[in-house]
């Protein structure tokens, strides 16, 4: 891999051996017109946000980041998160819980929360090792 010198909006910004996904993603999206109005999706957590706001970063990776595939950049120096996961809640019969307030935990540590998706689905939640993940509920203990 080599230096690169990427530039957005007249701001120079040097990003030492950075791999080709983030390289790629770079050239196209730098290039892209002004749209106002376009709206881009995050993969990961399914939220729409400004395109325009992928356009000005300043790298690729930033920009995988923001558009939720930055889980595969193999950049030196940045351990990829290799499990990234997404949970769907349901009842015993199997109707999806939408709408229903929820945190992820890795032993005493939050690493979500949120509401549920229409669909039962909370956000996605990536970690760097394998975890024992644990989802809790609202109704099962009080929100502080």
């Amino acid at each position: 891999m080599e230096q690169l010198k990427q530039q957005s909006s007249g701001t120079d910004c040097t990003v030492d051996e950075e791999c080709d996904l983030c390289r790629i993603t770079y050239s196209i999206y730098s290039k892209f017109p002004p749209m106002p109005h376009a709206q881009a999706l995050n993969a990961e957590t399914g939220e729409f946000f400004p395109f325009d706001r992928v356009r000005k970063m300043k790298s690729g990776y930033a920009m995988a980041e923001a558009l939720g595939y930055a889980w595969a950049c193999n950049c030196r120096g940045r351990s990829p998160k290799r499990f990234n996961e997404q949970f769907e809640l349901r009842e015993s019969t199997g109707k999806r819980l939408a709408g229903v307030r929820y945190r992820i935990r890795v032993g005493s540590r939050v690493i979500a929360k949120g509401v549920t998706d229409s669909q039962g689905r909370t956000q996605r939640v990536s970690t760097d090792n394998a975890n024992q993940i644990s989802i809790e509920v609202a109704g099962q203990w009080q929100w502080t």
